[in-house]
């Protein structure tokens, strides 16, 4: 009778769950275990809330706390939120040929999914705007881009495909992509518009073990779309056209994750496949690019080291209008990532960490020139490395020796702050600072002089942030550029002899996110 009773169903559950309770929590009671409070990561400043539910992984993000599902009663099988952000920015000392001084960057967002049984449904629209901006703030499509469907795509999930364990998840039509470190392949959670792409994506994974993701898709042009002064004149009017998808430019790759491959280390390897050419809507310079990658990372912890190692190639074909005749060069190119931190068990949580960053720049260039060894760093984010965007925007992952450091600290749940300085040289002194192009645009850029060296500058930063709770947010930051040598001489046309002042940069944010 009794064993009949203890190999119940409901009492095996039980027991087994009382067991796995007790190990993990070190022979606590179960009510005190069930009593610990859930961990959440905390969102990015930016809407997210697509990509903080994930159809098999469920969603590792805090419910914002005043939210339209609950107050509507909508049905489980639908979803509906709403994201505000506002930013104001301003920029002293400019370091480029074109430079904004201020703006309020203005970003709202509203996502919908509905899920009937295996398949959802879901649609996304974004509008960006800059108030404040003028002609000459060297405003573009990465800091404004009226209301436009940022995602809009049919998704099918089966968690255990054929009773294997391993979740799958087919998605197609118009989606948001971060993949890894997000240093080449994301959704810019700083800058006030998105990387979308139009195509189809496979997923597999065997929980947290181990995820594989490959992808077809064409990249969507923002428009309106270019540096002229008429396109600077359709922004800052908040003129109208719809997003379109680059129809002659096909971007693919896979992408495999492996967690714990041996002493609390995990991995990643990757390669990417841009193939980019001329349609009606888009002008390119014809990339041809394979860029095979991987990272080894161990997360950080309370008392123990961290690290971080990310390798990432790249070669092809590309073709730029200052080469003669317009010919393609050969394209060989590289960048290194690579961090050590430490965080101490006690409190404040302050942890300390020292990093590198290296991405590699041309040492020809004009006529000369016969292989392009600049790094282009895709649809990557640098925010995570190098500080802000927006209208700063001083480190980019292209032609740069960069080391630095970061000292956290969390004098609550709610509160963090961070320090952060980097020293920035040039990885060739002969090749340009700024866009990864090297054109003239409304990111600008600054090229060499023979005096000019190649020391850019010395940035120090610090950022803090405060949660008045899951669905309000404050972000405020402050990032002082001591320029270098090149920074003061470098010019803003190649060959031409207008200098950048020599007059340090400051850069300064405050913002806020609203959630619900």
């Amino acid at each position: 009778m009794y064993t009949s009773i203890f190999f119940s169903p409901t009492i095996r559950q039980k027991f087994f769950k009382l067991t796995l309770l007790s190990l993990l929590c070190g022979g606590a009671s179960l009510a005190q275990a069930e009593d610990q409070p859930k961990v959440y990561l905390k969102q990015p400043m930016a809407a997210f809330s697509s990509q903080a539910d994930d159809a098999l992984l469920g969603n590792k993000y805090e419910k914002p706390v005043w939210n339209l599902h609950d107050s509507l009663h909508l049905p489980d099988w639908l979803a509906l939120s709403v994201n505000q952000r506002t930013r104001y920015e301003n920029l002293t000392g400019g370091f480029k040929a074109n430079g904004g001084d201020q703006q309020i960057a203005l970003q709202n967002d509203i996502w919908m999914q509905a899920q009937l049984g295996a398949f959802r449904f879901a649609t996304e629209v974004m509008d960006s705007r800059a108030v404040g901006a003028d002609a000459g703030s060297g405003v573009n499509n990465f800091m404004a881009n009226t209301a436009d469907f940022v995602q809009g795509y049919v998704s099918w999930v089966d968690k255990d495909l054929f009773g294997s364990h391993i979740g799958t998840e087919i998605k197609a039509g118009r989606q948001l992509m971060t993949l890894g470190s997000a240093r080449l392949v994301s959704n810019p959670y700083y800058r006030n518009t998105p990387n979308t792409f139009t195509g189809a994506r496979l997923r597999f994974l065997d929980g947290t073990q181990w995820q594989f993701n490959g992808f077809v898709t064409m990249p969507v042009v923002r428009f309106p779309s270019g540096t002229s002064p008429a396109t600077a004149n359709d922004i800052l009017t908040d003129s109208h056209r719809f997003d379109q998808e680059a129809t002659h430019t096909v971007f693919s790759g896979a992408f495999f994750e492996k967690s714990n491959i041996g002493y609390g280390v995990s991995g990643e390897v990757y390669m990417y496949n841009l193939n980019e050419a001329d349609s009606w809507n888009n002008a390119t310079r014809k990339r041809q690019y394979y860029t095979p990658g991987m990272r080894f990372y161990i997360k950080p912890a309370k008392g123990k080291f961290d690290f971080q190692t990310e390798t990432m190639g790249q070669f092809g074909t590309v073709r730029y209008s200052s080469t003669p005749g317009g010919k393609d060069l050969m394209h060989q190119a590289w960048a290194q990532h690579a961090d050590l931190g430490y965080t101490l068990d006690m409190p404040w949580s302050p942890r300390l960490m020292l990093e590198y960053d290296y991405a590699s720049g041309s040492k020809q260039s004009g006529s000369a020139a016969t292989t392009d060894q600049r790094f282009d760093p895709l649809y990557g984010v640098t925010v995570g490395d190098f500080g802000p965007t927006g209208i700063y925007a001083a480190i980019p992952r292209s032609n740069i020796s960069s080391p630095g450091y970061k000292l956290n600290l969390a004098p609550r749940s709610d509160l963090q702050f961070t320090l952060q300085q980097r020293f920035v040289w040039l990885a060739s002194a002969s090749d340009c600072w700024g866009t990864v192009a090297c054109s003239s645009s409304a990111n600008a850029i600054l090229y060499p002089t023979k005096t000019s060296g190649s020391y850019i500058g010395d940035q120090v930063g610090v950022t803090g942030r405060y949660d008045f709770n899951s669905s309000l947010n404050f972000d405020a930051g402050w990032f002082y550029l001591f320029k270098g040598q090149f920074a003061k001489q470098g010019t803003t046309t190649s060959g031409g002899s207008t200098t950048v002042p020599g007059l340090d940069t400051q850069y300064f944010y405050l913002q806020s996110q609203l959630r619900f």
